[in-house]
């Protein structure tokens, strides 16, 4: 699916740890300045309360978030689709984000006490839109007749309307919302009965979606998963020979392949970082979330590729090898989803360093695509065809009967939302990996790229309180007005930037003049 590029997609996760409550209390705009307050300090926490006041009181709807809003036009909205008033987004950059925007501005300026009332009210819209199941969709739909339908957990009396009791991983939906939830429970305190249940309930039904012995989790899910024995991936015996994988072996599986283990959209880092939420909100059941982060660590170990090619696919059947998924989702070599396991295993062994192999695997699969990362390192093929190690055939070329046309590198113009190749991500992972040989602290922004982040958002304020991208000439969506929108995607950026700088003013970053 086509969206804005989403928070969770970014290396970055971990920075979802770096904000914490503010030592030195905030100050009231215009109130005398507290020590380890400058100007630029002075104008972050100003920026951030009022862009947090007019997106809360201005552009949310019941609660909750599109991806694009027109800024003349409030009530034009877009997530992938255009949405009504009574409509909002949960998948990223959406309504999850949000919330995990406002938590983090509550805990960097606990002297305003309505960015708490902000995040309680993204969460609550949240709490609306979690489906029997446990997880989360799309959109949560507030009319009484939903015509976004999905199982509702608090206001569905009968699901009638077939696979919309499941919950999703793709997109990272469940997993921020989940993410949101428990970072909005603790902020209030574990006081909050309904966003705590809501929490509970999630937490139960995402620990009996994982394949127990496998460690993998399944793109969507209905209710508790089967086990499934802990394979290693290995190739399709279509391998050696020269009819293409299109043709070279049957194209059933006894599995939708959304019930089969999944990489797809960079997930790894996203159930990483859920588990590892969990695991410190929820001390009491620290090691429940301790033993389904290290199965999962097992799972993206087992699922690397062997030799000629120690990379990660998109999706695994039930024996462990690459399968089709939609019809130009290839049985491959995956760039993108190969670069987010390696994140994801640097995050585990930063987390817990008594277990190298996950060190090693990235090791091990660094060596292999830094061979076929081209545009002198820039960019990465999405499919890199199973066992091709010639360097002239990186692109994917064969596809299922009925798929796109995939060609090298670039999309074909018949098919252009969809992404063939994307940026190298190989040298900052290799930075990390190098990094992480000597010092396993969390890795951060520098006080200096902090700073220079900080400022850019203190000085692209427009009336001090929104940000404002600009489409044209044609809008965000197709069929949207063209002109200038408030993306959702800008916000939650810029707010985690001013929180973070607010609250590491006073911690480990230099007090910066401005």
């Amino acid at each position: 699916m086509t969206k804005p590029r989403s928070l969770a997609l970014l290396p970055l996760l971990y920075t979802f740890a770096c904000a914490s409550p503010d030592p030195e209390p905030g100050v009231e705009l215009g109130a005398s300045e507290q020590t380890a307050t400058t100007p630029l300090r002075q104008k972050a926490l100003g920026r951030m309360r009022n862009a947090a006041k007019y997106f809360h009181d201005n552009v949310a709807r019941h609660g909750g978030y599109a991806w694009h809003h027109n800024a003349t036009n409030l009530d034009e909205r877009w997530g992938d689709i255009q949405l009504d008033v009574d409509q909002i987004m949960i998948q990223s950059p959406g309504t999850s984000d949000v919330t995990i925007a406002f938590v983090e501005a509550a805990l960097a300026d606990p002297a305003t006490p309505a960015l708490t009332t902000y995040a309680l009210d993204a969460a609550t819209a949240l709490r609306q839109g979690q489906v029997k199941s446990g997880g989360w969709r799309l959109y949560a739909d507030f009319k009484p007749a939903p015509t976004l339908q999905a199982c509702y957990l608090n206001t569905t009396a009968n699901c009638s309307c077939g696979g919309c009791a499941t919950s999703t991983y793709d997109d990272q939906i469940t997993q921020n919302a989940l993410i949101a939830m428990m970072r909005t429970d603790q902020l209030l305190g574990f006081a909050n009965t309904a966003i705590s249940g809501s929490s509970a309930y999630a937490r139960a039904r995402v620990e009996t979606s994982q394949f127990p012995t496998h460690g993998g989790f399944p793109q969507v899910f209905a209710g508790p998963v089967a086990a499934r024995p802990a394979l290693s991936a290995s190739y399709p015996p279509s391998i050696g020979t020269s009819c293409g994988l299109a043709h070279c072996y049957a194209n059933s599986y006894p599995n939708e392949y959304w019930d089969d283990p999944t990489l797809n959209d960079n997930l790894a880092t996203a159930f990483v970082e859920m588990l590892s939420w969990a695991k410190e909100i929820y001390p009491s059941q620290a090691a429940t979330y301790q033993a389904m982060r290290t199965s999962f660590g097992d799972f993206l170990r087992r699922a690397q590729m062997p030799q000629p090619q120690p990379a990660w696919a998109q999706q695994y059947d039930i024996q462990m090898q690459p399968r089709w998924a939609r019809n130009w989702e290839t049985p491959a070599i995956a760039g993108q989803e190969s670069q987010d396991v390696m994140w994801a295993l640097l995050r585990l062994y930063q987390l817990d360093p008594s277990v190298p192999a996950n060190r090693a695997a990235v090791g091990t699969a660094l060596a292999y695509l830094e061979t076929v990362d081209y545009a002198n390192d820039t960019l990465l093929s999405r499919y890199i065809e199973l066992d091709d190690t010639s360097p002239s055939n990186i692109g994917f070329y064969t596809v299922k009967p009925g798929g796109y046309p995939v060609r090298f590198s670039t999309a074909p113009p018949t098919y252009q939302n969809y992404s063939w190749e994307g940026p190298s991500q190989l040298a900052a992972i290799r930075a990390e990996y190098n990094r992480l040989a000597t010092d396993t602290t969390a890795m951060k922004r520098s006080c200096q790229q902090l700073r220079a982040d900080t400022a850019q958002a203190v000085d692209t304020a427009v009336n001090n309180e929104r940000w404002i991208t600009t489409y044209s000439p044609a809008g965000p969506r197709s069929g949207a007005t063209p002109g200038d929108y408030l993306d959702t995607s800008t916000f939650v950026r810029n707010m985690r930037t001013l929180a973070e700088f607010v609250t590491r003013t006073t911690t480990d970053c230099t007090a910066w003049n401005y």
